[in-house]
Parts: C-alpha cells; sequence; structure tokens
C-alpha cells in the first residue's frame, strides 16, 4: 500500500507543475526554451523537502554558482536521485504535453504553456505545493543565466 504523501509526490500532474514552473523561470531570461537534459533537474531537487529548505533565504539574484558553494551537501548523491527520479520525469513530461502544460519545440528545447495551467488552482493550493512552485521557478532563472548546459551539469557534478 503506498501512504498518500508517497503517492502525491510521485504524482506526474504534480510534477508537470514543478517542471512548468520551473521553465516559466527559465523563460524569464531564455525565450527560445530549455535543453532537454536540464529538465532533469527540477524534480529531485524540489520534491524533496530537505533539499527544497536549502533554498531558504536564497533570491533569484543569489544565482547556482553562490547557492552550490554555501550548500554543497546538495551534490551528495545527486546523480542518484536523478536517476532515481527519471521515470517520475518522463512520466511527467509526457502528463503535462498532453495536457496543454509543457510543450517540446522541434529543437528539443521545453517550453511552458499556459493554456493547461489553472493559475487559480496553483494560487488554492497548499503551502508546500506553492513553496515548490517558487523554488523551483527560482532553480529555472538560475539555470537560464548560465546559458550552458554543460557548464551547469559540471558545476553540479554530473555528465551527459
Amino acid at each position: 500500500m503506498i501512504s498518500t504523501d508517497v503517492f502525491s509526490i510521485t504524482n506526474p500532474a504534480l510534477g508537470s507543475l514543478v517542471i512548468w514552473s520551473f521553465l516559466q523561470g527559465y523563460e524569464e531570461n531564455e525565450k527560445s526554451g530549455c535543453p532537454f537534459p536540464l529538465i532533469f533537474l527540477p524534480l529531485p531537487l524540489i520534491l524533496s523537502k530537505s533539499i527544497r529548505d536549502e533554498f531558504k533565504g536564497t533570491n533569484v539574484g543569489t544565482g547556482l554558482y553562490t547557492w552550490i558553494a554555501r550548500k554543497q551537501n546538495v551534490l551528495i548523491n545527486l546523480d542518484f536521485r536523478i536517476n532515481k527520479c527519471s521515470n517520475l520525469t518522463r512520466n511527467s513530461i509526457i502528463f503535462g504535453c498532453t495536457n496543454d502544460i509543457l510543450a517540446i519545440q522541434e529543437n528539443g528545447k521545453l517550453l511552458s504553456n499556459n493554456r493547461g495551467v489553472y493559475k487559480s488552482r496553483i494560487n488554492s493550493s497548499s503551502d508546500e505545493v506553492k513553496e515548490m512552485m517558487n523554488v523551483s521557478k527560482k532553480l529555472g532563472v538560475w539555470l537560464s543565466q548560465i546559458n550552458s548546459t554543460s557548464s551547469i551539469l559540471n558545476s553540479l557534478g554530473l555528465t551527459l
């Protein structure tokens, strides 16, 4: 039997909203969309409450590199967490594209799609969901400021 908390966290609908929020932030600086490999970063970082708490005290101006320098513990087993979360990420992308929350362009970049999102429902969500959306958007802004997928992955100790 799956507990309610585990079920809700592994729900592709929630995952697609976290990715949508990430893309909203990413598109603030990079209108052309987000490279596909970066889409695998938000869910393992945002769904984990302990990692999400590491974003407290930051803002969009903090940036990824400063955050990593301050919170190097988030890098521990990050590759393992990304691999464990990859099926949920893929299912969330499929759910999001099917329900007009996400869009994949011909060049493979992803964009947020507002047609399938009812912002009033997000605003009336639990505090935890709102926190996930805010942190995910901030992460998207940080990554879009770097403009190099390989630099982002290298800074996180990851490779393709």
